[in-house]
């Protein structure tokens, strides 16, 4: 296996900024829109890239709500790989209800694959990403991070949740050299945001068309944030270049 070369003798790479040649990342929800715009865009830039999801083609099967799930991740990827640079948490998912009337399975789902499963991940990986001279952890958050949302009692929670992760991570991680991020990315056109229009359009009694127009009205640029735009950004944070920044999360609106 090649020795990870130190922060400061790095080349450029052809996709921009410094390469993550040798370097080992894993990625969750890597078979959504999201996850396989942040694979390509590491692989990209020369990495050794890993994909997990529930389901999906050429990703690791995972539950990603649970202990075990995780511990079975990280173990499988320190299999194949030897060690563990890069840990991007991605996995996500979606209900929509009014709180009296939300399932209380649904809570705890998205509980679990947002809160719980990002801290049971960072745990399971935390010896190898300490280890490492280029240790680093991004969350996918949300604008949702910061405000509430009528009928995403459990997702605007979680992701309110995550972000405090985060930071303590971020606290203890430091004096080992790593960092430990989170991005927000606003409305994306993704299948994540398309299986909830039947129920946003009830709610609101309106067409599908009308929730996707609303949607997208509601971005200051009047568009969709581009999954490319999030993925770059996960690039920079991972990067040599940002070994300076820590604990932020980082909205990506347009």
């Amino acid at each position: 296996m090649a020795e990870l070369v130190p922060n400061g003798d790095e080349q450029k790479s052809r996709a921009g900024g410094y390469s993550l040649d040798r370097r080992v990342a894993l990625v969750t929800g890597a078979a959504g829109g999201l996850g396989k715009a942040i694979v390509r865009e590491l692989r990209e830039r020369g990495a050794d890239v890993h994909g997990a999801d529930v389901a999906g083609e050429d990703v690791y099967h995972a539950d990603l709500a649970t202990p075990s799930g995780n511990r079975d991740m990280i173990s499988h990827v320190l299999a194949s790989a030897g060690r563990l640079d890069i840990l991007i948490l991605n996995a996500g998912c979606q209900f929509v209800a009014p709180i009296d009337q939300y399932p209380d399975t649904e809570w705890e789902r998205l509980r679990g694959v947002m809160l719980d499963g990002p801290f049971f991940a960072i745990k399971a990986a935390w010896s190898t990403l300490t280890k490492s001279p280029a240790g680093r952890v991004v969350v996918t958050a949300s604008t949702a991070s910061f405000l509430g949302s009528s009928g995403k009692a459990a997702y605007t929670a979680a992701k309110h949740g995550v972000l405090g992760l985060v930071r303590v991570a971020a606290l203890e991680g430091a004096p080992h050299g790593l960092t430990v991020n989170a991005v927000a990315p606003g409305w994306m056109d993704t299948g994540m945001m398309r299986d909830q229009l039947e129920v946003q359009a009830a709610s609101m009694g309106v067409s599908t068309d009308e929730v996707v127009a609303r949607f997208r009205a509601a971005q200051p640029a009047k568009r969709f944030v581009d999954v490319r735009e999030v993925a770059a950004t996960i690039g920079f944070l991972v990067s040599p270049d940002a070994s300076g920044v820590n604990g932020v999360c980082v909205p990506i609106t347009s």
